[in-house]
């Protein structure tokens, strides 16, 4: 066994990088559940890691001892990355993972945000209580991931509002896959609320390379506004591709 005489200052120095972005995670977290959940993977990545130093520093502990620590820290590891990039309810990209990759395409590709909306959300929690309310949001993140294909990007933006994003220049393939979608929603069910109906409301927007995301984000939000004030359960399109010089105003489709 190889016998360590000291501690190399950055040794861990890939892991505390993960520790420090989960603990910022978790400062910066307004959901309970994904504080919950980065709480617990932080305390017990902290112990390994002590564990680890104190393997280290004594060579009378044996190589399998080491082993076993380090094969925990890589699954905690792992776990801290995917808390990190994922909403802690619906495990899907959180909404500082989906823009930062949407921006990543919108560089170089034509990229199509679809929006999406639950609809009366506030009444399902008020009536059915926010337990039920949370599987309705789950149930929407399972459907769109039963839908959604790489490389498309699939996330929560917050409270019942996800988005996809899509790197396309396909209006009416994004159109098509948005009715999909909205036909999959009118679909969901929760067990023991035989009485609960779900619908959302969608919108389309599509933006040439180049685009920020905070303006196909506005195009989409607007567009959204407009289907749940146009009677919800649809979808609204922005006609035209976004460019940096372009301003334009969308139009409905059922």
């Amino acid at each position: 066994m190889t016998t360590h005489s000291a501690y190399a200052p950055d040794l861990f120095e890939r892991e505390i990088t993960v520790l420090n972005k989960a603990k910022q995670a978790k400062a910066n977290s307004s959901s309970h559940a994904d504080h919950s959940a980065l709480s617990e993977l932080i305390d017990e990545y902290e112990r390994v890691i002590r564990e680890m130093r104190r393997v280290i520093a004594h060579s009378d502990r044996t190589e399998r001892e080491l082993n076993n620590a380090n094969q925990r820290l890589r699954e905690l590891t792992e776990a801290l990355t995917f808390q990190n990039r994922h909403d802690g309810l619906t495990r899907l990209l959180n909404r500082t993972t989906l823009i930062s990759e949407a921006e990543q395409l919108l560089k170089t590709t034509n990229t199509a945000l679809i929006m999406i909306d639950i609809d009366h959300f506030k009444q399902i929690n008020d009536r059915y209580g926010h337990p039920t309310g949370d599987r309705v949001l789950v149930g929407l993140a399972d459907t769109l991931r039963s839908v959604i294909q790489s490389p498309a990007l699939c996330g929560r933006l917050g409270g019942e509002e996800f988005a996809i994003v899509v790197p396309t220049n396909q209006l009416e393939e994004v159109i098509s896959l948005g009715e999909k979608i909205s036909e999959e929603i009118r679909n969901l069910r929760c067990e023991n609320e035989l009485g609960l109906r779900v619908t959302a409301s969608l919108s389309i927007t599509l933006a040439e390379p180049g685009v920020k995301f905070d303006t196909l984000y506005l195009c989409g939000d607007d567009a959204l506004y407009r289907a749940k004030h146009e009677g919800r359960n649809r979808i609204e399109i922005v006609p035209n591709r976004i460019t940096l010089s372009d301003s334009v105003r969308p139009t409905a489709v059922s």
